[in-house]
């Protein structure tokens, strides 16, 4: 704080929050880090759900990080509504598909599904969009937005065979599944069990904190904000919270 106060009104401040605003960037990375090492292939979106809250020149700057908590367009649900579980424990929300099926009379309460042998994956290990809207299509469950996409009885829909592949599995009166028929080829696409369960996973905030109390790398991103500022190179910070980010 004495090498900050030298630099005069004005410029101490700024070093400050760079140096802050720096940390908190490194601690994003931390975080990155941890999802790609604890979660078994996970998406763009996942690795992308936090955000910095990047600290203003004050007389107390403060840096914080955010999992995005925006909801909307094609996904009802936000990054954080997914990774709380993984965080604190607990249950797995309801999914958009799970809804569809339970309204439609097809997944029994308290189920959830999860994918089968069957089931088409992407890279990460999730049931491709397309063959989902398949098999919410074939059971005449797909309604979005006060319209029905399911299958119909026209001959368009009819060469797609969707309605005629997909049925429900059942073991006694007992719903258990989705199964896909195809010709001679018969798999189970969907599974239904019960809540999943997390435990603790993803350590949110002891990656947070790690890299935040850790002063050797605090000290050398305010040495760093101080030659910045001493060579003219340190970046101006408006009233909006925003910093470097490298």
């Amino acid at each position: 704080m004495a090498a900050l106060n030298r630099l005069g009104k004005g410029l101490a401040p700024r070093a400050l929050a760079d140096a802050l605003n720096h940390t908190a960037n490194q601690a994003r990375q931390a975080l990155r880090a941890e999802m790609q090492s604890v979660f078994k292939d996970p998406t763009p979106w996942t690795l992308n759900s936090t955000r910095i809250l990047f600290a203003r020149p004050s007389a107390d700057p403060e840096a914080a990080i955010w999992v995005k908590d925006e909801s909307g367009g094609k996904n009802p649900f936000s990054a954080e509504d997914y990774l709380m579980p993984q965080v604190e424990g607990g249950e797995r929300i309801t999914r958009r598909s799970e809804k569809y099926l339970r309204e439609a009379g097809i997944l029994p309460a308290g189920r959830f599904i999860v994918p089968g042998a069957g089931a088409r994956l992407d890279a990460y290990g999730n049931i491709q969009r397309g063959h989902m809207m398949q098999i919410l299509s074939g059971l005449k469950a797909l309604r979005r937005d006060g319209s029905d996409h399911s299958a119909t009885d026209s001959r368009r829909s009819l060469r797609k065979g969707h309605a005629q592949a997909y049925f429900v599995l059942r073991r006694g009166k007992t719903a258990i599944g989705i199964a896909e028929r195809r010709g001679k080829n018969l798999a189970m696409v969907l599974a239904f069990v019960r809540q999943p369960q997390y435990r603790t996973l993803f350590k949110f905030h002891d990656v947070v904190r790690r890299t935040a109390e850790n002063d050797a790398q605090l000290e050398a991103n305010i040495d760093k904000a101080i030659a910045d500022a001493l060579t003219g190179k340190l970046p101006r910070v408006s009233s909006q919270r925003r910093g470097r980010q490298g």
